[in-house]
């Protein structure tokens, strides 16, 4: 039975437009997701970053915001810093702060694109294969998409449009949703909560 759920649960994305599939399949993992499994991640991003910027002089750094781990409903607080920093110097050029839908977006980006570079570089003997390979992957590239991922809330209804206002609850809204909700006028909007 748990299966034939699955299944029909799957054909029911593999209809889904892209993007909202990907969105539904990032909900469900996130609520599945354990705090042990997401410590886990965040020492896997640290680990595969400091594997891919071995020899570069940029490195990103992932850590937990210290208290933001420490309630009950974690998953909706935490928040977790991506720092970017030059290795020989020390200092901290960017730095961004993520909560968890967020992350594990990135984790999947990064997780992806590194294994392939990390494969390539294991298998190839021509160093310039492996210097534009390894290029491919800098931090500062990694934390463009950390930017984009933390500049670009979307609406939590549509998925397309860019989100012009944003609960306390941290649901978010397009101009074009507000206006189609039967419950948007100012007054209610003032004291939506979730």
């Amino acid at each position: 039975m748990g299966q034939q759920i699955s299944d029909q649960t799957q054909l029911v994305l593999n209809k889904l437009p892209e993007k909202v599939a990907k969105h539904v399949t990032l909900v469900r993992e996130s609520g599945s997701l354990t705090y042990e499994e997401f410590l886990g991640r965040v020492a896997e991003l640290n680990d595969i970053t400091a594997k891919v910027a071995s020899g570069q002089e940029k490195h990103l750094l992932f850590e937990v915001q210290p208290g933001s781990d420490s309630s009950a409903f974690w998953k909706v607080v935490v928040r977790v810093v991506c720092t970017k920093i030059n290795k020989s110097t020390g200092i901290v050029e960017a730095s961004r702060i993520m909560n968890l839908y967020q992350f594990i977006q990135l984790y999947k980006d990064i997780t992806s694109q590194a294994s392939g570079v990390l494969a390539q570089s294991s298998t190839s003997e021509d160093p310039d294969e492996n210097s534009s390979s390894v290029t491919s992957c800098q931090a500062s590239l990694w934390m463009g998409r950390v930017k984009q991922l933390t500049d670009e809330e979307e609406c939590c209804i549509c998925m397309d449009g860019r989100a012009d206002l944003i609960l306390p609850c941290a649901h978010s809204f397009c101009q074009k949703c507000i206006d189609k909700c039967p419950c948007s006028s100012n007054e209610n909007m003032k004291k939506a909560q979730c």
